[in-house]
């Protein structure tokens, strides 16, 4: 209940949301730490708008979203009396019961008249707070009477926005971007009575400040006013400015050659950006380029692997980008490029893909159609259905695939006949041990793991493995820790670091994988077989992983399963690895031994 920002308060707030410069924006941060340690509470509102996500703070600004220590912030800004506390703590739900009891505040409407006040002083930030309230009808909760002057939110609307147009106006002349799609908003509504020339100003003044209003001003000029050339220098601009949109939009036209002569290099250097800066199509691009070899990028499988999935896992990521992305990532495990060959993980990915296949163009939708036809027919990842694998087959010829007609030349052989066509025999019933065995394991893992963990300490876990022998009959668990390998007289090498039996920690003789082992052994002779009990393992070590017995540090260990004194284990750590852990740390994994 200041009456208006501290210094500290009022300079962070102009670097965070006008610098759109990443040291800056931290330096900003900085003055609010500082301050919020001094007990200011204005300071601990902007501290938590950091935290909100894009809607609240720059994309590009480098902070992570944490929504329960946003809430927890902006709820203690509001109870120490912040007036910014309370009108952000009302937009974002954080303005509880007990929260507006604990405040110092009578009502909303003293919070709010405060933000007025320094509105009406020219600050930018209240002025963007106080076109919010109107806005979003908060100005109900400032004087509750008026709900009984409109119809419905239409008749509301007509009567406030004309004065958040207001507002906002005099934000973005404080050079504060973020009302910008409200106001747009108005304007559409017709509202506002928002004229080109002013709308357009606007526009044009913020997009020289905001990289991503840049880029939709880039796209304004190119759509609206038919300025294409005007247009992709925007892009251009606010890519070097941090936008990834305005990048990747740059890249396409690069690619295509439109209003520019093509130039495959430079789209690739863009859409790089566009991929460094979390934009799933720039992720799905790099992924692409990988893939095919284009520009300046020799083609790298293992590389196009790990753009592809980037992209699909993230957030971001929309129906039609992930389903390209399912579909090369399909087309890569099926056939093993870059990756470990998975027939299971390639049918998830190429089914997804067929589902989605509108969002393909021929080429690729060839190259899945012929890859479910192969995975049906021949049983890769699914049961065998070759009726259905002949169709996708068929479907796939008609977009030009030649190596779908070699497959149905090979289905309608008699050699075919004769030797692939046969029935299944009726396969043979799992034995109730093994119906169970995954949670066996999974128990077992649990138990011996607290036991390490006990035995450990503060050592930093960086690696687990579950070992059987080459027989399946018989487990162990090894785990090794940061403080091992460094306590090592000599610099371990590669070998070491990866290889369980060289490891710290292990269960103890007396362990509950040890008693299972017994029950493996005797059990032996109705095992369903190798690749079985290996997805048991995985499987119990995925549910031990996601359970949190290792805290807070979880995703930062790499898991896997592996075979003592085997050929194999090579190939069965890879393939585990995969499966149990993120991309990084799997494609840290896989490169051990290069």
């Amino acid at each position: 209940m200041n009456g208006k920002y501290s210094e500290p308060v009022k300079t962070a707030v102009e670097l965070i949301w006008s610098s759109y410069d990443r040291v800056e924006i931290h330096r900003g941060y900085s003055l609010l730490m500082q301050a919020a340690q001094q007990g200011d509470a204005d300071a601990l509102a902007f501290i938590a708008r950091c935290f909100m996500g894009e809607e609240y703070v720059w994309a590009q600004a480098g902070f992570t979203v944490d929504d329960a220590n946003a809430s927890k912030l902006m709820q203690k800004s509001a109870m120490m009396g912040s007036a910014t506390g309370v009108l952000c703590a009302a937009r974002s739900a954080n303005l509880t019961p007990s929260v507006e009891r604990a405040m110092p505040f009578a009502s909303f409407k003293d919070a709010f008249e405060e933000i007025l006040g320094q509105a009406e002083h020219g600050d930018a930030f209240c002025c963007y707070m106080v076109a919010n309230v109107y806005y979003w009808g908060d100005y109900l909760r400032v004087e509750p009477d008026y709900a009984k002057r409109f119809k419905d939110v239409s008749d509301y609307n007509a009567w406030a926005w004309p004065i958040a147009k207001m507002w906002y106006e005099r934000s973005f002349d404080g050079g504060l971007c973020a009302g910008w799609g409200n106001y747009c908003d108005i304007r559409k509504s017709g509202f506002g009575n928002i004229s080109r020339d002013v709308y357009e100003r606007y526009y044009k003044m913020l997009a020289d400040i905001s990289p991503v209003i840049c880029t939709n001003y880039g796209f304004y000029l190119r759509k609206e006013k038919g300025e294409a050339y005007a247009g992709l220098l925007r892009y251009v601009e606010a890519a070097r400015k941090g936008d990834p949109q305005g990048a990747y939009n740059a890249g396409h036209i690069y690619e295509a050659g439109e209003e520019v002569d093509e130039n495959i290099s430079l789209a690739c250097q863009l859409f790089e950006m566009a991929a460094n800066g979390g934009l799933p199509q720039g992720q799905f691009e790099m992924g692409y380029y990988h893939f095919e070899g284009c520009g300046d990028l020799e083609q790298d499988y293992a590389q196009a692997v790990d753009w592809f999935e980037k992209a699909y896992r993230n957030p971001k990521c929309s129906d039609v980008t992930r389903a390209q992305c399912a579909a090369y990532l399909g087309i890569c495990y099926q056939e093993g490029l870059g990756t470990v060959q998975n027939n299971d993980v390639a049918f998830e990915y190429l089914h997804e893909a067929g589902d989605g296949v509108d969002h393909l163009w021929d080429s690729i939708s060839a190259r899945v159609l012929t890859a479910l036809g192969v995975a049906y027919t021949f049983g890769c990842g699914t049961e065998t259905d070759i009726e259905l694998g002949y169709q996708y087959l068929e479907d796939a010829v008609k977009l030009g695939s030649e190596e779908a007609k070699e497959y149905i030349d090979r289905i309608n052989s008699s050699d075919f006949e004769a030797h692939e066509r046969k029935k299944e025999e009726p396969a043979t019933p799992v034995a109730p041990f093994w119906q169970e065995v995954t949670a066996e394991i999974r128990d077992a893992v649990e138990a011996d793991m607290r036991e390490i963990l006990g035995r450990i300490g503060n050592e930093h876990i960086y690696t687990v493995a579950l070992v059987t022998d080459s027989c399946c009959c018989s487990l162990f668990l090894a785990a090794n820790t940061l403080e091992h390998l460094e306590s090592e007289d000599e610099e371990p090498d590669e070998e070491y670091k990866w290889h369980p039996d060289e490891w710290g920690c292990s269960d103890g003789h007396d362990s509950e994988l040890v008693k299972l082992s017994k029950s493996l052994w005797e059990n032996h002779n109705t095992l369903p077989g190798e690749a079985f009990f290996f997805n048991a393992m995985i499987l119990a070590m995925k549910q031990v992983k996601d359970s949190g017995i290792l805290g807070e540090r979880t995703e930062e260990i790499t898991f896997f399963i592996s075979i003592s004194d085997d050929d194999y284990a090579e190939n069965l750590e890879d393939a585990s690895a995969i499966a149990l852990n993120s991309p990084e740390l799997t494609a840290a994994f896989l490169n051990r031994n290069r």
